[in-house]
């Protein structure tokens, strides 16, 4: 039998009141690091309505694909809002002051988020917080400001498809063969009349037939439906991200599926102002209505903007950056059909990155990116 001094076990003693206490630390810290990292009701409603609400509707910052919801509460009582919000068919349906927005709003449908009752109201509570930022008349009593599309910097197409340093370039040639040719030396004039030639057919648009390998600037292929970025992020004004929403997630913008596409269309077939359904939007409601038969109707979209599979681009870095679409993709607000404005050289890109802050765009959140190859090349 093992004889235990009263000092050694003095000493188990303390260990094991020592580990007790260790043991009530971790687990105290534990439980504090879990109640510290939980979300608040309010923080969840906010989550919620950047998931479910935002694509469609802002808070203040105008209509979007849905009205405004600044003042929602003002015009709306609350049992309504709610019962809208977790029932958006029903109500469209049969309730006339959601039939008048509908109408509206160019008869888009509100796609059903399936919310609880607890979460429709979170959301309400979140839209009214968010709504006490200062009002219209408190933002209109400020300096006039440029706005954001004045101030993007816009990848060089040319000017009118016209090269300028060209055109520079053959009207100095032809004065200089002009007068050659007046002081009798027709040799060197018609020399420079030839290289006056080469520099005008340059000017005025040649240079969009001879390309570097690779460079598809100005590439403008047809697509499976007409679909029309000036109809729908111009005059619609529609935001990219509500069809590109991989943009904001991943490295890739994505093209979005026909379900995206019928959130509007599953209610609008014709085109403003014309009766007869539009042939091009009964191709998407194919698409949609074919997709789990035997014969699913498959649009293949021609992609415009290609990258060599060596480069790794990241849009989720440049949208978090703050970079607007125009300034890589151009003013696709104004295309009928999608083009490549921008080189997507490395050159080009390398440019960008090397932009000093006091020639970077306000609205720039990081001035420099990074210049090492790794950063690209992976």
């Amino acid at each position: 039998m093992t004889h235990i001094t009263p000092r050694a076990a003095q000493g188990r003693a303390s260990w094991a009141a020592a580990a007790v206490f260790f043991a009530l630390f971790i687990s105290a810290a534990a439980a504090r690091a879990g109640e510290a990292k939980a979300p608040s009701p309010f923080q969840k409603s906010a989550a919620l309505f950047l998931q479910a609400c935002s694509k469609c509707h802002t808070i203040g910052g105008g209509r979007r694909v849905g009205p405004d919801l600044r003042g929602v509460a003002d015009r709306h009582d609350k049992d309504w809002i709610v019962g809208f919000v977790q029932n958006p068919e029903s109500y469209l349906d049969s309730d006339p002051a959601a039939k008048k927005l509908l109408a509206e709003n160019n008869g888009v449908r509100m796609e059903n988020a399936h919310v609880t009752r607890e979460q429709a109201e979170g959301l309400l509570e979140f839209i009214t917080a968010a709504a006490s930022a200062p009002s219209g008349e408190a933002r209109e009593s400020r300096l006039p400001e440029e706005p954001l599309t004045a101030k993007l910097r816009m990848p060089d197409e040319g000017v009118e498809g016209r090269s300028l340093p060209a055109l520079a370039l053959f009207a100095v040639l032809l004065l200089a063969a002009l007068a050659l040719a007046r002081f009798g030396r027709r040799r060197d004039a018609s020399l420079l009349f030839v290289l006056a030639a080469a520099a005008a057919y340059w000017g005025f648009g040649g240079w969009r037939h001879h390309r570097l390998a690779g460079d598809q600037q100005g590439y403008e292929p047809a697509q499976p439906i007409a679909f029309s970025h000036e109809l729908h992020a111009g005059k619609l004004t529609i935001a990219c991200l509500y069809c590109h929403g991989g943009a904001e997630r991943s490295d890739t913008a994505g093209v979005p599926s026909a379900g995206i596409c019928m959130n509007c269309h599953g209610a609008v077939r014709a085109r403003a102002g014309q009766k007869d359904p539009s042939p091009e939007i009964a191709r998407i409601v194919a698409a949609w209505e074919t997709r789990t038969s035997s014969a699913p109707l498959i649009l293949s979209w021609t992609r415009v903007h290609h990258l060599p599979d060596y480069v790794h681009f990241s849009h989720r870095a440049h949208i978090a950056d703050n970079l607007q679409c125009q300034e890589c993709h151009g003013p696709v607000q104004t295309m009928a059909r999608v083009r490549q404005a921008a080189p997507l050289s490395m050159g080009w890109c390398v440019s960008c990155h090397r932009t000093p802050p006091q020639s970077a765009p306000s609205h720039w959140k990081r001035v420099g990116g990074p210049l090492d190859c790794a950063a690209c090349h992976w």
